[in-house]
């Protein structure tokens, strides 16, 4: 019987149906942050909270150049009325006692928190690292075992020649 053969197809096996079962614990979170690296900012997606944003902050920049920047990837414009606002804000106040100007800056400083956020490529890292390192952690220390254990194995006897 070969072990070292045998318990290599095993560790085989095992990998693959670990491999399986961290994909499918994973792909939720995965599949989560790439949706969320790919949504448009809210700027793109509600015309009338952008039309909002651009009259309260940006109405001394032309529209045309406000449509450009809001469509990219990942709109970061802070004008430095919109961070006065949001340094002076009470977050512990109910909403109902917030000014329209602290609504919108409140609203759009989370939106650009949220497109700075997901980086999809770390998580997927991640859990590729488990996948892999894992069951290379189990090989190596399987390996290393049948190894110890080979030194016990009785050798065979030598043919006696000498007749």
């Amino acid at each position: 019987m070969n072990w070292q053969r045998g318990l290599f197809r095993l560790w085989i096996v095992g990998t693959a149906l670990f491999v399986i079962a961290v994909a499918a614990v994973g792909y939720r979170d995965i599949r989560a942050e790439f949706d969320a690296a790919r949504a448009p900012s809210i700027l793109a997606r509600d015309a009338s909270f952008a039309d909002e944003v651009y009259k309260r902050f940006y109405s001394d920049m032309p529209r045309e150049q406000f449509d450009k920047k809001i469509a990219a990837a990942k709109p970061v414009i802070e004008p430095s009325a919109l961070e006065a606002i949001l340094a002076q804000l009470d977050t512990s106040r109910p909403l109902s006692q917030w000014s329209d100007d602290e609504l919108v800056a409140y609203a759009f400083s989370k939106d650009q928190e949220r497109l700075s956020e997901p980086f999809p490529w770390f998580t997927l890292g991640t859990w590729a690292g488990i996948a892999s390192g894992v069951p290379l952690a189990v090989l190596v220390l399987g390996a290393s075992l049948v190894w110890a254990f080979s030194g016990f194995a009785a050798t065979p006897k030598q043919l006696d020649r000498s007749n």
